[in-house]
């Protein structure tokens, strides 16, 4: 197995990891002001609150979306037409960019005081799509 398959892979563990298992919650609506350490089983594998929840604290869930960004990268540098070999690749990175956007307007919205608890849990599910992805990448290159 190629190492950057190999480096991929712990890219995307990592991203589980620090999406869904190991959380920092927080707000910075009065400076940054540190509330937990979680560490918790990843589930529900998707949660989503569009405009409000009880729960109004940040989370550094963020990290593992980065984390989720560079197994992408590795990846997407082994395509030379990516759309048409690999569709999913495509989702995946679209999926986990809209996370990072989510969670950067979240922390914009509590540092100006006006977070209502919205939030978007994704990293088990980008875990799940990942490892198809990994998956399909990883029987192309033991074919060729």
């Amino acid at each position: 197995m190629k190492t950057k398959l190999k480096l991929s892979i712990v890219f995307l563990i990592f991203g589980l990891i620090f999406s869904s298992i190991i959380r920092l919650q927080f707000n910075t609506s009065s400076g940054f002001e540190f509330q937990k350490a979680l560490i918790t089983l990843p589930l529900p594998i998707f949660d989503f609150a569009a405009h409000s929840s009880n729960n109004l604290v940040l989370s550094s869930s963020f990290i593992g979306y980065f984390f989720f960004v560079v197994f992408g990268l590795l990846l997407i540098s082994d395509f030379k037409s990516l759309i048409s070999k690999n569709m999913l690749l495509v989702i995946f990175m679209l999926l986990t960019f809209a996370a990072i956007v989510f969670e950067i307007n979240s922390l914009i919205q509590d540092f100006n005081s006006n977070f209502t608890g919205h939030h978007l849990r994704i990293g088990p599910t980008l875990f799940l799509l990942g490892l198809l992805v990994y998956l399909r990448n990883y029987r192309t290159k033991v074919k060729s």
